[in-house]
């Protein structure tokens, strides 16, 4: 299985057909605003049935709504979701959540994703830019193994396949670079999670 995460920011028909051809491929996919505005928490249920799902919202809110979209997004059947890392502190700590510490494009993060590092254990992991290799490795030597770390930014926004996962990432977030020809994935091969076999 390929260290890679499809994100299906397709229509819903087309999401469900890729999640099919690859579900034996790839560690999982990943949903966001696309399918959830066109088909809402059944299209979270219909991937999920093809392999592990990242809901992918960057939720933004006070911990007491945090909580409660992500145990709708659990009870709809994927493993996990992303959060903002500027949350923190505030944000409660929760095994289903990935904290965004620096975004693929130039952003506030870009002061502050240091700071926010020593403020993920108890959950899952952090979202690390994987068209920025050195803030990956960077990531990885702060966390060590006790946190996943996936990187998106794979393919259009820069990101070289494989180079994230060389620098410490667990998985690679993937989209259009994948959706456009899924037989990429094989692009991956011989390449495995730093340090956690699931997402």
């Amino acid at each position: 299985m390929y260290p890679v995460v499809v994100a299906l920011d397709v229509d819903l028909r087309k999401a469900l057909a890729v999640a099919e051809s690859l579900r034996d491929e790839v560690a999982g996919f990943k949903v966001g605003w696309d399918l959830v505005l066109e088909a809402g928490l059944d299209s979270i249920k219909a991937v999920s049935r093809l392999g592990p799902v990242v809901v992918d919202l960057k939720l933004a809110d006070i911990p007491y709504i945090v909580r409660r979209v992500v145990d709708k997004i659990a009870a709809a059947g994927a493993c996990c979701a992303i959060a903002h890392g500027f949350l923190l502190p505030s944000l409660e700590k929760d095994e289903r959540l990935y904290v965004l510490v620096k975004m693929t494009t130039g952003s506030r993060y870009d002061g502050l994703w240091r700071e926010l590092l020593g403020q993920v254990a108890g959950f899952r992991g952090a979202v690390a830019p994987g068209n920025e290799p050195q803030v990956v490795s960077a990531a990885r030597r702060a966390l060590g193994c006790s946190a996943r770390i996936i990187s998106p930014g794979i393919g259009a926004q820069g990101g070289r396949p494989g180079d994230a996962i060389r620098a410490g990432a667990d998985f690679e977030i993937v989209g259009r670079y994948v959706l456009e020809d899924p037989s990429r994935v094989s692009e991956w091969r011989g390449l495995k999670p730093a340090c956690n076999d699931s997402i």
